[in-house]
């Protein structure tokens, strides 16, 4: 027979353990992903891994060739940062499958984290679920 605590615990366990499945999941999937995105005119082709990181830069035709300095500099920087916000993008969806209710349409990776915030809230979760269970005072106070 099994107490209230106890199945508390053991729900508790169990949902840690698909969290961790799920986050090695996210981990997996983000190692696995990349973007390319080849500029207009076909001149450079540019793949970012899921963080935005550069992995690869192509130049698919001679066109760079014929292009002034700042002309390719400025197509490099542009192409760059279209892979990386299309990179971005997908991880951010991919990302809303694991967060908990309410936090997925928290742009993690566009704005700043309030961790304090998600820690708050965390522990106000652990509160209701552990609500009505005696603290640590409680069975000091009881074994006296």
């Amino acid at each position: 027979m099994s107490s209230p605590l106890h199945d508390r615990f053991e729900q508790a366990f169990t949902e840690f353990e698909e969290q961790k499945v799920a986050l090695s999941d996210f981990e997996r999937k983000l190692a696995e992903s990349s973007k390319t995105v080849t500029a207009k005119n076909r001149a450079v082709s540019v793949t970012v891994d899921g963080q935005g990181d550069l992995m690869e830069l192509k130049f698919p035709t001679n066109a760079y060739r014929t292009m002034a300095p700042a002309e390719l500099s400025s197509l490099l920087v542009e192409t760059i940062r279209e892979a990386r916000e299309q990179a971005r993008a997908s991880t951010t969806e991919m990302l809303e499958t694991y967060l908990p209710g309410g936090m997925a349409s928290f742009d993690m990776l566009n704005n700043p984290i309030d961790f304090e915030e998600i820690l708050g809230e965390a522990l106000r979760t652990a509160d209701r679920m552990f609500s009505g269970m005696p603290s640590n005072t409680d069975r000091t106070e009881e074994s006296r």
